[in-house]
């Protein structure tokens, strides 16, 4: 009897070790997750669907845990500095930020990469050079895709779409924020696509936040072809040429909602551009990732693709698992 119980004992500390290693184990193999927050202006948007999208399936594979800030707009540097040092405050890890309009961001954002990794989207600094006036890259790291190039792609589209034949004709060009860098590259882009065509520049014009672009636009004589290069404007612009009087322009545009892709299939638009934010997202995640798994490493630019899209298009396989991230 005596012999049972001292078995019977020694099998219940046995188990109680082994019960306290596995436990010890299992504690020892689960890191905590690194935070990273992602600052972008009026994230609620449609319009970042799909780069919240791809943000959230590459912070679960990398164990991220993701903080995207509730942010209205982000006017200038000090609206953003305020922002990020919040989230500073909550020992955030690491940055995911689309810079603000401005040339005053760039010391900001600097000072902030000295404490903490961060990585830019969308577009970069807006830094202008006193001396000649032209724009330059910040040299912070970035994931984004080539402003310049779409909107020299969306003049490209135009042209071809009209049979390299606009001579004489009208052309109107609404930008985003003044101050941005994707409104200015885009704008460049664009304009440089055109500038053996011998079409006439009627107006080309900035938006601020909660602009009536209708109204705006309204004030300038009609058009025969007008480049949008916004996607809240675009949108302003897609309800307004539902109206037939409207319809005289041709609509061409960079856009990044399913609003914008519904005016391109109702036909008044006639060329969409879309940034694919699903990869800017995913991207940014993992090369944010790669730096918290270990300082030495640095994070890679890297340049984000974007879809030309014509409405016979929407519906062919390719666009469809395209416009899925969206959703």
């Amino acid at each position: 009897m005596r012999k049972s119980k001292a078995t019977f004992l020694i099998a219940e500390i046995c188990l109680a070790i082994l019960v306290i290693f596995f436990v010890k184990h299992i504690f020892e193999d689960e890191e905590p997750q690194k935070r990273v927050a992602v600052i972008v202006e009026n994230s609620g948007d449609e319009k970042w669907d799909s780069f919240i999208y791809g943000l959230k399936q590459a912070a679960d594979i990398e164990n991220i845990h993701l903080i995207v800030c509730n942010t209205d707009e982000i006017e200038n540097a000090e609206e953003e500095k305020s922002l990020i040092y919040e989230q500073m405050d909550n020992q955030v890890d690491a940055f995911i930020v689309q810079a603000a309009p401005g040339n005053d961001v760039l010391e900001m954002l600097q000072d902030v990469c000295r404490q903490k990794p961060v990585v830019l989207v969308v577009n970069d600094v807006f830094v202008q050079q006193a001396s000649d006036n032209t724009h330059v890259e910040s040299g912070l790291p970035k994931i984004m895709p080539d402003n310049y190039d779409m909107g020299y792609q969306l003049g490209l589209e135009l042209l071809n779409k009209n049979d390299n034949d606009i001579k004489g004709k009208t052309v109107g060009i609404v930008n985003g924020l003044k101050d941005a860098e994707y409104a200015e590259k885009r704008r460049q882009g664009f304009l440089d696509a055109l500038a053996d065509s011998g079409c006439e520049i009627s107006f080309d014009i900035y938006t601020a936040y909660d602009d009536d672009v209708a109204f705006m636009i309204k004030r300038h004589k009609t058009v025969d072809f007008m480049a949008v290069l916004e996607t809240d404007a675009l949108e302003q612009v897609g309800e307004m040429n539902t109206d037939e009087n409207v319809k005289k322009t041709k609509l061409y545009g960079i856009g990044n909602s399913i609003k914008c892709v519904y005016y391109l299939d109702e036909g008044l638009i006639e060329r969409l551009i879309m940034v694919d934010g699903y990869d800017m997202g995913y991207n940014s995640i993992i090369e944010v990732s790669h730096v918290l798994e270990n300082r030495f490493n640095s994070i890679k630019s890297y340049t984000t693709g974007y879809r030309v899209m014509k409405k016979e298009d929407i519906f062919t396989e390719e666009m469809q698992q395209f416009l899925r991230t969206y959703e």
